[in-house]
């Protein structure tokens, strides 16, 4: 009886030296399933990064097109002195900070913004710089460079290019691009983007809120290349050769009527010379007709001098 007993201590010994390690690897399971369960929430949190670095593609063209010049310098002032920056009249050197208004009466202005863009405004116009760029209120500007321009109705993104903005008496806006292209959209909801290339022109209908594109033709392009905006200025457009190469691709045919400032072609100097020669000449004629008494005296000087007149009188015998 006591070996039985003694048999079924030892066994039971036996037993719970067995469910120790069991139940010792239980914690040492848990820490293999939390582990395992971990990496659930890591690649969520990648995932939901990774939503953000696929919309930036779509929207960094929008941030490289919109270039805003946050300061302009006055550079040069033409037709008078009627310049203005914050109602008060400046000189060349002045700087309009960001936010504040550009304004000119009868004369023309040159303004370089901060990132070397500039931008020639006509007479009787008037800009905010810093706001969208160049918000153009009144008038008419030309911009050449990074730099965006906008209206009350419109927004112009570039990426360094030329071209014209204006708004007339109605609040309508015209851009003609000379070179380079231009996505404009309305600011309204949900805008569509027209984007304008070299050598067209759109206009923006503000009260009917409609869009028309058209085509510059190349009498129309002379004139804006002889125009007050592009013509008069100490210095010439830094894409000046860009503007040129694509008036000659736009129109092969048509003599290239924009040259630097006092360029002069050979065959108007040959012309210039021909006149010159040749009123020389006309001079020479006349001077030839003329009495000898109504020349002065350089002149008498280079004529032939003339033989004295002879006593041809026969000579009389004296009186008694």
């Amino acid at each position: 009886m006591k070996k039985a007993l003694l048999l079924i201590l030892i066994s039971l010994l036996a037993s719970c030296g067995n469910n120790e390690p069991s139940s010792s690897s239980a914690p040492n399971s848990a820490p293999n399933s939390l582990s395992s369960s971990a990496p659930s929430p890591v690649s969520s949190s990648a995932s939901s990064s990774a939503a953000p670095t696929v919309a930036t593609p779509t929207a960094s063209p929008a941030s490289q097109l919109n270039v805003d010049g946050k300061s302009a310098k006055v550079t040069e002032i033409l037709d008078g002195d009627e310049v203005f920056i914050r109602d008060r009249k400046v000189a060349v050197n002045d700087v309009a900070k960001s936010q504040e208004q550009v304004r000119t009466g009868e004369s023309r202005a040159e303004i370089e913004f901060d990132n070397n863009a500039i931008a020639r405004l006509s007479k009787n116009s008037l800009l905010t710089v810093g706001k969208c760029g160049a918000q153009l209120q009144k008038g008419s500007v030309l911009i050449n460079g990074a730099v965006s321009a906008c209206t009350s109705s419109i927004s112009a993104a570039v990426r360094g290019t030329t071209y014209l903005l204006e708004v007339d008496e109605q609040g309508n806006d015209r851009i003609q691009v000379l070179e380079g292209e231009v996505a404009v959209t309305r600011n309204e909801p949900n805008p569509q983007v027209q984007l304008v290339r070299s050598g067209e022109r759109l206009r923006n209908f503000r009260k009917e809120r409609r869009l028309e594109l058209q085509k510059i033709s190349q009498s129309e392009y002379e004139r804006l290349l002889s125009s007050p905006a592009v013509k008069g200025f100490r210095r010439d457009l830094p894409s000046l050769g860009k503007v040129q190469a694509k008036f000659q691709a736009l129109f092969p045919n048509a003599k290239l009527i924009l040259d630097k400032k006092n360029d002069v072609k050979e065959d108007v100097k040959k012309e210039i010379k021909n006149l010159e020669e040749r009123g020389k000449d006309e001079v020479d004629k006349e001077i030839k007709k003329l009495d000898p008494r109504d020349l002065d005296r350089k002149e008498l000087d280079k004529l032939p001098i003339r033989e004295p007149i002879r006593d041809v009188l026969p000579k009389l015998p004296p009186r008694p």
